[in-house]
């Protein structure tokens, strides 16, 4: 069905029961309002299901980059002159060289600053693992990891609720960077993007830091809430690759910012911790999506854009929950989906954990547009079908090497792919909604999809990943499904069921906008 103002069809659906679906795609800026009638023998009340959400137990809220840290991220171009190539004059700018950190050393780190960049508070560390000059494709490498002193238990508790234990530590780093190859976060992430700082930044723009090959990790207690199952569970924040005489509050690091308090966090049905306890392994996960920005800030932000223009959120979001799926399996996590990395299946029903949950609660918000918390589980979604249907992660590499910022970028990488060389971003709006309707089908390969009951590979220089299938009717509350017509949020999706068990001729009128497209979806 294509788009129209008025569209009146039948339907033939033969004498196998079947149920029907509309799915209303917008393809405006705006938000559309939609009618639907039809027949009215398809509505009798045994017929008609309504999937509404329920109220699952949901885990804590976890945020992976509190407002203060985007709102920078936004306003980075003004902090950033003219590319050195027409600012000539910055070639008399020298960065001063950074002496090595020493492992037991204490420092003090600005954690927060105000709007002119000044550092409004800090915390004061000590250097707890150093890992130095370690292998890796993009060169040599070293880990620093920071503990505040205030989240160390060096043998006599801290004044926190939950302590960090040089163990803990150690087990971190193990897991960003080890010794060998394709055996750890730094290896599976840059493998797919690329390196995460060069001098080449400093180059360009001379309010940048030089590079050292060396990355920080500063576990602290993020915000002061001194909570272990909430709030803000990490981030990396640009304002550290800034050269402290253009940002006072900057650390001149490339670095992350880890919730001490929720990584110390065991399982609390078992004794002790570990790192595949529930929020240990959330934090390595977590630097798995903090990584991608880190990497994204440099490889598409400074080297790739205008002036230091920020990608839209929703994409940079996007390419970080959609790192999290395509290395779940390598770091042993459940991963948005939230199925056992052993299984390549949808794992079983009424799961009320990962991404998902909350996907089929918000599966109506437009996809272009970040406002709240749902916005997560949105583009994880959307993010999840691209890779599942359009290239895996040479996707990812191509969406974040071009000079695209907005939906651009995504159809750049798509053009290029075997399946997309013909598709519109109105035909990926459409295609996620069919491939979510259609998610508790595992038979579905010449279709978008999802799931294929199986693993689906993707092998991409030097690593090959497995990205899980998704049934979204396997969680939680399910899929939101209406049986009223309504409105039809700008780029976004709007589900409806004409009904269940039905079968011959079915007759339906739809009013639409000239910019909202409707697509019949029988199973």
């Amino acid at each position: 069905m294509g788009k129209a103002n008025s569209i009146h069809a039948a339907v033939s659906l033969g004498s196998t029961p079947k149920s029907l679906y509309i799915l209303l795609s917008n393809y405006s800026t705006n938000s559309a309002a939609a009618t639907i009638t039809h027949n009215n023998k398809i509505i009798e009340a045994k017929q008609e299901k309504l999937i509404e959400p329920g109220a699952p137990v949901y885990k804590s809220i976890i945020l992976r980059a509190p407002k203060y840290v985007r709102e920078f991220s936004s306003k980075l171009n003004r902090l950033l002159q003219k590319p050195k190539e027409i600012h000539p004059q910055a070639k008399a700018i020298e960065i001063a060289e950074r002496r090595a950190d020493v492992a037991g050393q204490k420092k003090s780190f600005c954690i927060n600053i105000d709007e002119n960049g000044n550092c409004t508070q800090s915390t004061t560390a000590a250097a707890k693992k150093i890992v130095s000059d370690i292998p890796t494709q993009s060169g040599s490498k070293t880990l620093n990891i920071w503990v505040s002193d205030d989240s160390f238990d060096s043998g006599s508790g801290c004044s926190k609720s939950k302590c960090v234990t040089q163990a803990m530590v150690d087990e971190l780093a193990k897991r960003f960077l080890a010794t060998g190859d394709d055996n750890d976060i730094y290896d599976w992430v840059t493998n797919i993007y690329e390196g995460e700082w060069g001098d080449d930044a400093h180059g360009k723009y001379p309010e940048l830091i030089g590079a050292n090959d060396e990355i920080s990790i500063l576990l602290t207690d993020i915000d002061q809430d001194n909570s272990p199952n909430g709030g803000v569970i990490g981030y990396f924040w640009s304002k550290d690759n800034i050269t402290k005489s253009n940002l006072n509050g900057s650390n001149e690091r490339v670095m992350f910012y880890a919730d001490a308090v929720m990584f110390a966090n065991g399982d609390s049905g078992k004794p002790g911790w570990n790192i595949t306890d529930p929020f240990p392994m959330e934090m390595v996960s977590t630097l798995a999506h903090e990584f991608q920005h880190m990497i994204h800030f440099y490889q598409k932000t400074i080297l790739r854009t205008s002036s230091g223009t920020a990608t839209d959120t929703w994409i940079d979001e996007m390419l970080a929950e959609t790192t999290e799926d395509i290395v779940a399996t390598k770091i042993r996590s459940n991963g948005p989906r939230a199925v056992s990395p052993d299984n390549g299946d949808a794992g079983d029903a009424n799961n009320k954990k990962g991404r998902y949950p909350l996907f089929n609660q918000n599966n109506t918000l437009s996809l272009t547009t970040w406002t709240t918390y749902a916005d997560y589980a949105k583009v994880s979604a959307f993010g999840t079908f691209l890779i599942r249907n359009y290239g895996g992660a040479q996707l990812l590499h191509d969406i974040m090497h071009n000079a695209y910022t907005d939906e651009q970028a995504v159809m750049d990488a798509v053009e290029k792919s075997a399946e997309g060389s013909d598709k519109i971003f109105d035909d990926l709006l459409k295609e996620w909604g069919v491939a979510v309707l259609l998610s508790d089908h595992d038979d579905l390969a010449d279709l978008p999809f999802y799931n294929t009951g199986d693993f689906t590979y993707s092998t991409f220089g030097n690593s090959t990943y497995a990205m899980g299938s998704i049934d979204f009717f396997n969680y939680d509350p399910q899929p939101t499904i209406h049986t009223s017509a309504g409105t039809v949020s700008a780029q976004g999706n709007y589900y409806y069921k004409v009904g269940d068990n039905l079968t011959g001729e079915i007759t339906i009128d739809l009013q639409l906008n000239g910019t909202t497209e409707a697509t019949l979806v029988a199973k």
